[in-house]
């Protein structure tokens, strides 16, 4: 699991449909109480961005014209950390990682 932090419009459908994902899935560990540290100490989850970047995924795939139907929410008196995602490292990261990401980063984003 992971969020990229990069501009949604940027990313592969892969991608954004697997960050989408990732984002009820730390949602859950959150509202179930679990311990993310290992996500927090490698970079891998801004959790007081959690809720507006799944919402900012949330619109592009409707953008894009997929269905989007699973609102997310935390649970009262969940206490967040202010960890943050270098953007840049992370555009590199993914850029690095799919070609598909790449190509469309160029056309979209470029």
């Amino acid at each position: 699991m992971r969020m990229w932090m990069v501009n949604p419009k940027g990313m592969c459908r892969r991608h954004l449909l697997g960050e989408h994902l990732e984002t009820h899935m730390f949602m859950g560990c959150l509202n179930k109480g679990k311990k993310l540290d290992g996500y927090l100490s490698n970079n891998l989850f801004e959790p007081r961005s959690l809720v507006s970047r799944h919402d900012e995924l949330a619109s592009e795939m409707i953008r894009r014209g997929y269905n989007h139907k699973s609102p997310i929410s935390l649970d009262d008196g969940i206490v967040l950390s202010e960890q943050k995602i270098n953007p840049i490292i992370s555009q590199m990261d993914l850029l690095s990682r799919c070609a598909a990401c790449k190509k469309r980063w160029e056309e979209k984003c470029g």
